[in-house]
């Protein structure tokens, strides 16, 4: 789809406390069973952490997106998944001042290298039921709560998490018979005493050193109950971390052309914070410095192709999940800047680079109708055919949108952020109809 004009605005953004009462609905009304995993105490009103962590079947996984996609003036405009979480980007949702986005994490099992240490379907029915205003959701157990929350970070990434010791503490020490039949069919019983002990007395040296055991006891009892399905699955888990971690398919992207320099720093500088919660990472990405002064057309070469290469090793660097990552560069001007002094290999590579360039997913011109201006002074045709040249390139995209340069910083901010939101729901639509047959999207 090509734009030409600023998007509309939308409504403003839903509070978390009208937000979370509506999802909650939604979920039971198509059945999810789920529990919110952590960071629930002062719900509805205000959540502690960036995301909110739901425990759900993998089968319901469509139906709680669907759930999503029922809740008026929200839109998703992020997802990506691995075989134990679902990422969910929802715009539209404000759980604090400045902020437009909230991150929906579906988690559909509990696993480290996809082998489980608790199991889902025994955390869901013993989830118990939890008001938040007038509305009721559900929660973990106390000791499954607190088995998760001391996993999630020391199982998993090897390190105690303080934010949540103090409660799991608690939580072993009052219940230290059932913390430990939790933990045995997965971690024997040695090396869940050992853990369990190690909590109740808050030795903090000791816990860490308890990560070497638990997972050794967890590969070797897994390895040996189910031999081939265990070998299966962390196999995949790292193919598919590696996939992950290194492919396009997690990157969304926005290039903005400023090609008079009416100021897209300062519009950028007020757009960046809007987007913060739009994807698990937002970065920018450093403007390349060129000379815009004419140069050796061996110069100008070298400086194609090394861009070039740059681009798509980019493309395919470590990237967290999911990441959005604004663009801007003024070498473009190499590609679209008309010079008759250069010679034919120069022209033949700038047209042969403005073909091999990645697309941007969204392009975003800053015009400010430079051609209204009524002269026939050199400097201003020479102007007029330089954005000429940049409306012609933005006009082939697939994606783009044409702003006034002319409006104050503020309102382009607020026009640029609309059309990202609008690109990056688009986006997700067509993920989503992908992976699931347009199920999500079907009419009620």
């Amino acid at each position: 789809m090509q734009e030409a004009s600023s998007p509309q605005l939308k409504p403003p953004a839903m509070p978390l406390s009208e937000f979370l009462p509506v999802l909650f609905q939604a979920l039971d009304k198509r059945g999810v069973r789920f529990c919110v995993l952590r960071n629930y105490d002062g719900f509805p009103d205000s959540n502690v952490g960036r995301d909110i962590d739901f425990l759900i079947n993998p089968s319901q996984l469509p139906l709680a997106l669907r759930a999503l996609r029922s809740i008026h003036n929200i839109r998703i405009v992020g997802y990506s998944k691995r075989h134990y979480v679902a990422n969910v980007f929802v715009e539209g949702v404000s759980q604090a001042k400045g902020i437009r986005a909230l991150e929906l994490d579906f988690d559909l099992s509990l696993t480290w290298k996809a082998l489980p240490y608790l199991s889902a379907d025994t955390v869901l029915a013993a989830a118990l039921p939890c008001m938040a205003g007038d509305s009721t959701f559900y929660i973990p157990s106390p000791v499954h709560e607190a088995i998760i929350s001391l996993f999630a970070s020391l199982l998993i990434g090897g390190w105690l998490k303080e934010k949540y010791f103090s409660q799991v503490q608690r939580t072993f020490s009052a219940n230290k018979s059932e913390t430990i039949a939790s933990l045995l069919p997965q971690f024997g019983k040695r090396t869940a005493m050992r853990l369990v002990d190690s909590v109740i007395d808050g030795d903090r040296r000791k816990i860490v050193d308890c990560v070497r055991p638990l997972r050794a006891s967890l590969i070797l009892r897994n390895l040996m109950q189910k031999p081939l399905r265990s070998t299966i699955a962390i196999l995949r888990h790292y193919m598919g971390e590696i996939t992950f971690r290194f492919s396009p398919r997690t990157l969304e992207t926005v290039c903005f052309l400023d090609p008079c320099d009416c100021g897209k720093s300062r519009i950028i500088e007020s757009v960046m914070p809007m987007m913060r919660t739009l994807a698990l990472a937002v970065e920018l990405r450093p403007i390349q410095i060129d000379s815009s002064e004419r140069t050796e057309a061996s110069i100008q070469r070298t400086r194609l192709v090394l861009w070039l290469a740059k681009e798509w090793i980019s493309r395919f660097a470590e990237k967290k999940n999911l990441t959005l990552r604004i663009c801007t560069s003024r070498n473009y001007n190499l590609l679209l800047d008309n010079d008759s002094d250069s010679n034919g290999m120069t022209k033949w590579l700038t047209l042969f680079v403005q073909k091999l360039l990645p697309h941007h997913d969204l392009w975003i011109l800053l015009d400010p109708a430079v051609d209204a201006l009524n002269s026939e002074s050199r400097q201003v045709v020479g102007t007029i055919e330089h954005l000429e040249a940049y409306r012609t390139f933005v006009r082939t995209r697939k994606s783009y949108v044409i702003l006034d340069a002319n409006k104050p910083v503020a309102v382009l901010a607020e026009d640029a952020y609309a059309a990202i939101v609008d690109a990056l729901a688009r986006r997700t639509v067509k993920k989503l109809n992908k992976r699931f047959q347009n199920y999500i999207f079907e009419n009620d």
